[in-house]
């Protein structure tokens, strides 16, 4: 049962990539700027699969990054005024939880595993790292809206908004990633990332 979730999981993500491998060639012929934001988010997808993320990360990641680029290319943004705040808080919390791992796996960062951590260091990193990711997004759009010319709605208000956001998922992300991390590890103290 249990090898039957994570095979699901990664079929699942593995879904989501062909999705995002086909929105590359339904938007090639409409918008060639989307086009190239496409191939970029393919692209991103596959960095998970091959550093063989958690699968429940790995899904996650390949939504979350799906979901955020769909949104910019099929202006979904345009919607309600809160679905551009939902964007920017989920998508640095995931990002933030997989930059957590694949930097303690090169051994730049502590382990969430890591028993010699205080309670709140798991939450306070992947915090760290979500708001250094949702300062990076707020620099590409302004870099998109004021030199290369995008349409994107932005400004003073929305750049606060959307950082604030993306700081609050990353914290959200930090404490499941460390409930996660004591669980398992509690399970199973010998288990790797």
């Amino acid at each position: 049962m249990s090898l039957v979730r994570p095979r699901v999981l990664r079929l699942t993500a593995d879904t989501i990539r062909i999705l995002a491998l086909g929105s590359v060639a339904y938007v090639l012929f409409t918008s060639h700027d989307g086009a190239v934001i496409l191939t970029l988010l393919f692209l991103a997808l596959l960095v998970p699969r091959a550093a063989r993320l958690p699968a429940l990360l790995d899904v996650l990641l390949c939504a979350a990054l799906t979901w955020a680029a769909w949104s910019s290319v099929f202006h979904w943004y345009r919607v309600v005024d809160w679905y551009d705040t939902a964007v920017h808080s989920v998508t640095p919390g995931v990002v933030a939880a997989a930059l957590h791992l694949l930097l303690a796996r090169a051994r730049l960062l502590p382990s969430p595993r890591d028993r010699t951590l205080r309670r709140s260091a798991v939450p306070l990193i992947t915090t760290a790292l979500g708001a250094t990711v949702a300062s990076l997004w707020e620099m590409y759009e302004w870099l998109a809206t004021d030199v290369f010319g995008a349409h994107l709605r932005v400004g003073y208000e929305d750049t606060v908004a959307d950082m604030a956001a993306g700081v609050a998922g990353s914290l959200a992300a930090g404490l499941i990633l460390a409930w996660r991390s004591a669980r398992d590890g509690a399970q199973d103290p010998g288990k790797g990332l």
